[in-house]
């Protein structure tokens, strides 16, 4: 079974703040993949992508795999674990090397990278993805692969994802507890985005925002890369949050209320249409008190504004929003409320779409959607890095410790 696990089934893990969802898929010859095992089931432990109690994220997590075990009928012993963007550090960063006299080679490309992730070395993070997306040769940009080429001076932009350390040593030994081994680290924009971004999208430039429960992730693609990430640690959650506060009743009840008639966009209909909503607390579960709709919205507004209005400040902050084109892509459970393609677009002034997942095999209607579309993008992330088994950086999840395999493999090759 193990032997058949390795080479035709995969498994991914998405942890999130208000779900853990596994997928098991079959890998076939022709890279075809089609879903096998779904298990998912609401998180407990963990906030804002961050573990919080590890015995009670154990569970979570265990109860996902099991109930895609038993759908699979498969047993895996790996998984491929997403990392939310609030526990990630995007920085670019510069290497340059002289290459006068000789055809530029492969070594060139990768002493490069060794330049670049040198410069992390001393500190308590964990590389998670590192990739060049521009190389310029003796000041000419937009080189996309100087293999072959001569010149003097070679350098390459390079787009480095790091996590704290503490953090990824939690995450695996939390995975360690329910008899699983991570295969690799996969830094959940970068999944979305190829979930729901389009091959355009991904090339002229797009700002892909996924409104999770814990938190709103930003990232920002051009020339086929994710050149920006970043996040805030607010969600879906904290608007149902605010709901249950600002109309004192329960979390549950709040939930339902906000699903069935919450939206950002105020109508002249909202200030007289009634909403009932059940009381809470030892003695007044069976109340019930009336409000205006209008209430609710204004409530729902004033969280989605402010995530937003963060989220612009990042982007502008980041000096990569121009690199984002004028289109916005919008996915995540949380984009669900009605009228969130509206606000974003009248804050950021850009052309805003719904980004939904692209379509797998054997996925239900339930589990297909845009609650769904970072598991999904693991998938596809780990079918493209099965199509390309010669690349140079060894997967994190090869070693204890993701930056000291890569630095000693480096270390071992080209020092």
């Amino acid at each position: 079974m193990a032997k058949k696990q390795r080479n035709s089934i995969i498994a991914v893990l998405d942890i999130g703040s208000s779900k853990v969802v596994c997928f098991i898929a079959q890998f076939s010859l022709h890279n075809q993949i089609e879903v096998i095992g779904i298990g998912h089931n609401i998180s407990q432990g963990i906030k804002a992508g961050r573990i919080t109690d590890i015995k009670a994220a154990e569970t979570s997590i265990a109860q996902a795999v099991e109930a895609a075990e038993k759908m699979a009928g498969e047993t895996i012993r790996k998984v491929h674990v997403c990392i939310s963007p609030n526990n990630l550090i995007s920085q670019r960063v510069t290497s340059d090397l002289l290459v006068t006299g000789h055809e530029i080679n492969d070594k060139d490309l990768n002493r490069l990278l060794f330049q670049a992730i040198d410069k992390f070395n001393d500190q308590e993070i964990e590389i998670i993805h590192s990739f060049a997306y521009d190389y310029i040769l003796d000041g000419n940009r937009g080189i996309e692969n100087p293999l072959g080429m001569y010149g003097n001076k070679l350098s390459a932009d390079f787009h480095i994802i790091t996590t704290p350390a503490p953090h990824l040593l939690n995450l695996t030994s939390c995975i360690a507890r329910c008899q699983l081994e991570v295969e690799s680290f996969i830094p959940s924009s970068s999944a979305s985005g190829m979930a729901c971004l389009t091959p355009d999208e991904m090339r002229l430039g797009a700002t892909l925002i996924e409104f999770g429960g814990g938190c709103t992730s930003i990232s920002v693609f051009n020339r086929g890369y994710m050149l920006y990430t970043d996040a805030v640690p607010i969600g879906s959650m904290h608007v149902t949050n605010d709901i249950a506060r600002g109309l004192s009743t329960s979390f549950n009840n709040a939930e339902r209320i906000k699903n069935l008639y919450g939206t950002t966009v105020m109508t002249s209909a909202d200030y007289d249409e009634p909403i009932e909503v059940p009381g809470t607390g030892t003695r007044d579960e069976s109340e019930v008190t009336t409000i205006h709709r209008s209430l609710l919205v204004e409530i729902i507004r004033a969280r989605i504004e402010e995530i937003i209005d963060i989220i612009h400040q990042k982007l502008l902050a980041s000096g990569m929003q121009g690199m984002g084109g004028n289109r916005i892509v919008i996915t995540g459970g949380g984009c669900q409320i009605a009228g969130m393609k509206e606000i974003v677009g009248h804050i950021m002034s850009r052309n805003v779409r719904v980004g939904y997942p692209l379509s797998i095999s054997g996925l239900a209607d339930s589990t297909s959607g845009i609650a769904f579309t970072t598991p999904v993008g693991m998938l596809l992330n780990v079918t493209q890095s099965e199509n390309k088994q010669a690349a140079a950086s060894p997967s994190p999840a090869n070693d204890s410790s993701p930056m000291r395999g890569l630095y000693q493999w480096f270390k071992e090759n080209f020092g």
